[in-house]
């Protein structure tokens, strides 16, 4: 077990299929075997190049399920054993696509940190969050926790009031695990959304949303100032008319004063109207990503709540499943890379076993 395969990204839009050596076992952490990664809008927006590394090559791939091989010498958690599945969450901590990777953990309860400053412009943590995977959960389910954690994170931030209506933007798989979770924990009044996928919008009415909206749909039959509460899961808007930018009607039929809670992330510019943000007094917030304001130590309890609503059904996580590729069929994994943002599909999952 010297070398690894791993699939690189050598630039935006290109990758290559190598073989590197398998990283050495932190003195105080521990060595995972990978089993399971499911694709991320995340990793999308590193291939296309609207989030891009300090330097490339880099290996993406974060939502991931792996194995315990190796243990540190001075790793001290006598609740981890070899043969573990764990799955965890950190903010710039990729290296899913490889048979191996490394981890150094933080459990619930536990209060670490080795924190350094990015040139991203926050503080990151060397630790990720971490949760081990019980024995009857699915090994192709299991790396939904980490999109779960990511939803529950910006939710728990700035969450909806009872009885707010409330209007999810984009209803890829992260807007229908979040549409999930506020339908089923915060008691909204009503939950609807917007996307510009028909098939996408057919999936949220199944998951959660009790009408989903083309945007023209939703300019032309619904008022201005309805919704209290916005979750924003849209990916990175470009070419789009700007009257019909769905997050300028999304601050048309929001009240105001009414919380828009920004999920995803882009380095690319977007554009937001501060002319509806100024009128209304629109709060515009976000989950940051700092772990000065959001320790590494909180995302831990975070992941284990996330863990239990996949557990209880509160997210039908196995119902997000509609590709699973092996890791073997690199040509096909890199046609789902170029074809993400247009597919009907919602999670695939990448099966390294």
């Amino acid at each position: 077990m010297k070398t690894m395969k791993a699939i690189n990204l050598v630039s935006p839009k290109e990758t290559a299929l190598v073989t590197i050596p398998v990283p050495e076992t932190p003195k105080d952490g521990l060595l995972l075997k990978t089993k399971c990664v499911s694709i991320c809008s995340t990793d999308i927006s590193y291939f296309e190049g609207y989030l891009y590394p300090s330097e490339y090559p880099i290996i993406m791939g974060h939502e991931f399920l792996g194995e315990v091989v190796e243990i540190g010498e001075d790793y001290k958690d006598n609740n981890v054993k070899i043969g573990d599945r764990i799955v965890y969450w950190g903010q710039t901590d990729f290296g899913g696509f490889a048979e191996y990777r490394t981890l150094r953990p933080i459990f619930s309860g536990q209060v670490k940190k080795d924190e350094f400053w990015t040139d991203r412009y926050f503080w990151d943590d060397h630790h990720a969050s971490a949760v081990k995977i019980p024995d009857d959960m699915d090994d192709l389910v299991a790396p939904l926790i980490e999109p779960t954690t990511a939803a529950m994170r910006a939710i728990l931030t700035h969450p909806p009031k009872p009885g707010d209506k409330v209007l999810v933007l984009g209803t890829g798989p992260i807007g229908i695990i979040a549409g999930q979770i506020i339908k089923k924990v915060f008691a909204p009044h009503s939950i609807v959304s917007m996307d510009n996928n028909p098939m996408r919008n057919e999936h949220a009415e199944k998951f959660f949303s009790e009408k989903a909206y083309l945007p023209e749909e939703i300019t032309e039959m619904v008022e201005n100032n309805t919704f209290d509460y916005v979750f924003d899961g849209l990916p990175t808007i470009k070419n789009v008319d700007e009257e019909c930018d769905p997050r300028r009607i999304a601050m048309r039929k929001i009240v105001p004063r009414g919380q828009y809670l920004l999920y995803g992330a882009s380095q690319a510019m977007q554009k937001f109207d501060n002319w509806l943000m100024l009128s209304k007094g629109i709060n515009i917030s976000s989950a940051p990503f700092d772990v000065q304001s959001f320790p590494m130590h909180k995302t831990a309890n975070v992941i284990q709540s996330a863990l239990q609503m996949i557990h209880s059904g509160v997210v039908d996580a196995k119902g997000l499943i509609s590709t699973v590729c092996p890791f073997e069929d690199y040509d096909r994994l890199v046609k789902i890379f170029e074809t993400y943002r247009s597919t009907t599909q919602l999670k695939t999952v990448v099966d390294f076993r």
